[in-house]
């Protein structure tokens, strides 16, 4: 809860101090002058500045406040120019007494510091308080320690969400969002519902503001929601990594891989079983392997030294070179391919454009025809202005027997072809990355095989001592083969290992999405928009509205939680006073469904001349009634003008112990007269 006990502001000129300093009570409490301008709004946006809330008038910082706090102020027909100015502000949250000062305008202290004193206002004048100075309207004031509106949020029991900002992050909803839906102010809050709402970068921040008063659990409903999609989208991301690194490896190696999960799912236990690997040449990979391995223990058991085997070698090379040529002739023929496939791949994206700039086209023709373009034309209607027969969307002479497609028709054709087109060139792209595999693959084996080549040929022209550098080089490979492959074994397991941990993390996401309620709102929720729709039709009615013949045809969206007739903006159907009488209403229900349900609001309402354009003064003694009616805590600051007899009527018809009134007679802001101390005035006399 927050309350408002006293409100001292003073003005210092050269010739005199003048000031504001009155106390306040609980229920309905009026500052009321008999003329409009005797700054009322001025000791209102005292209140608004002190919490840090001036974004709610228009702005940041005192340059938003009347020109008493900047540059001079008035009194009988004088004018002072103002050399400083400064708010102290005494408020209560049921458990503790704190007093705010910010300055508007001092030498040396900006206007950004605010000053907490730890009791009340008689006690910081005495001197007998501690204190703490904090910061406001700066970077991180509302999230840091040292930040006012961290320190306010604590202060007043709330435990503000965080919620989507338009950065696509998230922000704390900020209070000045909150304060806004129960500050009303008189320049532009009345223009319409929360038209006093900061844009603090907030995404549908009205929504969000009613949600958190009304405590809604669609607010932690769409936090995890938002916290599973990003849990959603990070674990396809490791996962599709792991996948793609593994393919890569899987080329790198010459191995094709089965049965590996390439989306997330629950994985069972058994999945390495299911995972099997294949040599290129279609062998399982331990059979091959294997086989690579009795091949280097042949070669092993040889003498690595040159016999009489010449006819061998020279077999051994002519086939070499044979595969050499053989091989070389598959890289020219999958480069061909290749080339091929890029020009495919070019051809199809310039088709694919221009379908694309046919499909806008013809969208935007039939949009135009939808909407009537050139009306009166009967050539747009399909019909001929001469003969006032039907034409076709062509003028091209055509067969009768020859069907001419509508817009409609063409856009569909289009469309398919686009499909068509994208799936073709989805099929040439994989179609290339294979041949650039292959490509890669036959490289790599032309190496080797040019290198055993030029081993065997100097075997043959060898010294029978020699060493066989055939033999060597062949071992040297072998064992490269037989090393690679058991690597990409091993990174196989290992990628096995991060996915079933990932499998893991996709269970508890699954469980967690399965428990979030499929409707958008709870229960609960239901029984509070139920009750905020029915208390503000009833406030509706109670404070006259008549612009609708039957009020139970408005109703509170469920999208935007503002109120609605046949899913208009029920503004579009009021009247100016209306409107007003809207506005009341909304505010009000907001405060009564809050009570009424363990909602966050903090139970304190402002409104600045309420009674605009010309409220019949039933409809504000209504509103001051409903005011004191609420159930629950509420404390209600109320400007206004009583110049006129039904005005002051309407608040001398309330229990004069149900409100508290603020009389101001010529001017706010009046001379401050200065005490002499105690000892002084016993000294005088």
């Amino acid at each position: 809860m927050l309350k408002i006990d006293r409100l001292k502001i003073t003005i210092r000129t050269a010739e005199q101090d003048s000031g504001f300093d009155h106390t306040f009570m609980q229920g309905i409490n009026f500052i009321a002058s008999d003329d409009n301008t005797c700054g009322k709004s001025s000791v209102i946006e005292g209140i608004y500045y002190a919490l840090g809330f001036e974004e709610i008038i228009g702005g940041r910082g005192e340059k938003v406040l009347t020109s008493a706090y900047k540059n001079s102020i008035e009194y009988n027909s004088k004018t002072f120019n103002t050399l400083e100015s400064e708010v102290y502000l005494e408020v209560y949250n049921g458990t503790d007494i704190i007093t705010l000062y910010r300055t508007a305008k001092m030498e040396n202290r900006d206007s950004r510091l605010v000053t907490v004193y730890f009791g009340c206002l008689a006690d910081v004048e005495t001197g007998s308080v501690d204190y703490d100075d904090m910061y406001v309207h700066m970077p991180n004031s509302a999230t840091r320690e040292k930040g006012f509106h961290t320190f306010l949020e604590r202060y007043l029991g709330l435990e503000l969400p965080y919620v989507n900002n338009y950065s696509d992050s998230e922000s704390k909803l900020y209070l000045q969002l909150l304060f806004s839906s129960m500050f009303i102010e008189q320049k532009r809050g009345w223009a319409d519902i929360f038209s006093g709402m900061p844009n603090l970068g907030i995404k549908e921040a009205k929504q969000r503001t009613v949600e958190y008063i009304l405590n809604l659990d669609t607010i932690e409903n769409e936090k995890k929601k938002i916290s599973l999609t990003d849990e959603k989208n990070e674990i396809e991301k490791s996962w599709n990594d792991i996948v793609q690194a593994l393919i890569a490896d899987s080329r790198s190696a010459q191995c094709i891989i089965s049965g590996f999960p390439n989306s997330p799912r629950i994985l069972e236990e058994a999945v390495r079983a299911k995972v099997s690997i294949e040599y290129i040449n279609r062998q399982e990979i331990n059979s091959y392997i294997l086989n690579l391995r009795d091949e280097l223990s042949r070669l092993s058991s040889l003498k690595p030294k040159i016999v009489d085997n010449f006819d061998e070698l020279q077999v051994e090379l002519d086939e070499t070179e044979k595969q050499i040529d053989l091989i070389s002739n598959k890289i020219n023929e999958a480069r061909t391919k290749l080339s091929m496939e890029d020009a495919s791949i070019k051809s199809l994206r310039e088709s694919l454009d221009t379908i694309k700039i046919d499909i806008a086209n013809n969208k935007d023709a039939a949009r135009l025809k939808n909407l009537g373009a050139d009306i009166g034309s009967e050539i747009i209607k399909g019909i001929c202005p001469v003969c006032n027969q039907a034409i076709a969307d062509t003028l091209l002479p055509l067969a009768n027997e020859f069907h001419i497609m509508s817009i409609d028709e063409n856009i569909k054709h289009l469309v398919a072809q686009k499909e068509m087109f994208e799936f073709a060139l989805n099929g040439h792209s994989e179609a290339k990355a294979e041949l650039k595999n292959s490509i890669s693959h036959f490289e790599r084996s032309l190496f080797t095989l040019r290198r055993l080549a030029l081993s065997l040929r100097s075997d043959l022209y060898a010294v029978d001592e020699e060493l066989s550098e055939s033999i060597v080089y062949k071992k040297l490979e072998l064992g490269n083969e037989i090393q690679q492959l058991e690597k990409f074994q091993n990174t196989v397991n290992d990628s096995l290992e991060k996915l079933t941990e990932l499998s893991e993390r996709w269970r508890k996401y699954l469980d967690e999405k399965e428990q979030i309620p499929k409707e958008k709102f709870t229960l609960e929720d239901k029984k509070k928009l139920s009750s905020f729709e029915s208390n503000f039709k009833n406030d509706l009615r109670t404070y006259g509205y008549k612009s609708v013949s039957n009020i139970d045809d408005i109703s509170i969206s469920r999208d935007t939680y503002l109120p609605v007739i046949n899913n208009f903006d029920m503004k579009f159907d009021s009247s100016a006073s209306d409107n007003i009488r809207a506005i009341w209403a909304f505010t009000m229900a907001l405060l009564q469904t809050s009570n009424t349900h363990l909602g966050n609001h903090p139970g304190i309402l402002i409104f600045d001349e309420p009674d605009q354009h010309s409220i019949v003064i039933s409809n504000m003694k209504a509103f001051f009634k409903g005011i004191i009616d609420v159930e629950g805590w509420k404390q209600v600051i109320i400007g206004i003008t009583i110049k006129d007899t039904d005005t002051r009527t309407a608040i001398e018809s309330l229990d004069a112990r149900s409100y508290n009134m603020i009389k101001i007679n010529e001017k706010a802001f009046t001379p401050i007269i200065k005490v002499p101390p105690l000892n002084d005035v016993d000294e005088q006399s």
